[in-house]
């Protein structure tokens, strides 16, 4: 029969383990640890944060592992470390997902404490709540809810004024901006003598020639005058065509004495790039003849 002096040890050392090997807090001679875990219901494949922290004393040593990937399934370590965030603390934070469903306890982490003196003491903490797990979707559905119809906007009278003015403000906008920009076309062209600016610049050719105006440059001044001159009397792209298209455009809109200005403007070819040489003379006939041409039309 057993004595009654043998029930309070009995006690004793069941109460000494359980205080030894708690899941969540410990603290004992060795150190104090902790463990915690967030959040405490996830969906399939979202992150859990994972913590265990122990208090150690000075000049003691701690190091943490945990299991394979076969030893902590159906969790997947996605990232670990230790650190030591204060003086007498180390730290050991992992990273884990799961991909099932249900309640699981968190994997182990065994930690071991190493005294100057060489001794150890290992001890494996658990936290002592489990993680809920939960499907992406809800499972309790089994048909697809009817497709609701599509609800016409409903217009308020202020909406639909408000519209009507903000449209009418946009087509009134429209109309005035193309009644200026057309009203200012009419007075630049008004105010814009193409003749007499083409011959005054004529003019002032002729009075070059021989003094600082040589009869080869004279035919090519002369050539960019008459081409000014078209495309801002007749609004043809002078510039961009050749002499045998501006005959034919020039023909096509009935200019007076087109002849005359394709002729010189033939001649100016001929002195580009067949390189020929007129005199002085040939320039004061041609310059004439573009005064003459010009002048029809004023």
């Amino acid at each position: 029969m057993r004595k009654k002096s043998d029930i309070p040890a009995a006690l004793l050392l069941v109460f000494s383990l359980f205080f030894v090997f708690s899941p969540a807090r410990a603290d004992d001679g060795d150190g104090k640890y902790s463990s915690d875990f967030s959040p405490a219901s996830v969906t399939v494949g979202d992150r859990i944060a994972y913590t265990v922290t122990v208090k150690h004393e000075p000049g003691q040593t701690v190091a943490f592992a945990m299991p394979d990937s076969t030893g902590i399934h159906p969790f997947v370590l996605i990232d670990r470390q230790e650190k030591r965030p204060r003086e007498r603390t180390a730290a050991f934070q992992a990273t884990l997902a799961v991909f099932d469903i249900g309640e699981y306890a968190l994997p182990p982490v065994t930690v071991t404490i190493r005294s100057t003196s060489g001794a150890e003491t290992v001890m494996q903490v658990v936290p002592e709540s489990v993680v809920t797990v939960n499907a992406l979707t809800d499972s309790s559905v089994t048909a697809l809810l009817p497709i609701k119809p599509i609800k016409r906007p409903h217009r308020t009278t202020a909406e639909i004024f408000f519209a009507l003015f903000l449209g009418a403000v946009v087509v009134v906008a429209v109309i005035v901006t193309w009644f200026l920009v057309k009203r200012r076309r009419g007075s630049l062209s008004r105010e814009v003598d193409h003749s007499k600016v083409a011959l005054r610049k004529v003019r002032k050719l002729e009075k070059s020639l021989g003094k600082t105006v040589q009869p080869e440059e004279c035919y090519e001044q002369l050539s960019f005058l008459i081409r000014e001159y078209l495309e801002g009397a007749y609004r043809i792209k002078a510039f961009e065509e050749v002499t045998s298209e501006i005959e034919e455009e020039l023909s096509v809109i009935s200019v007076p004495d087109a002849i005359v200005l394709t002729d010189v403007l033939h001649q100016a070819d001929l002195v580009k790039f067949a390189e020929s040489r007129p005199g002085k003379e040939d320039c004061r006939t041609s310059l004439a003849q573009t005064k003459k041409a010009i002048s029809v039309k004023t």
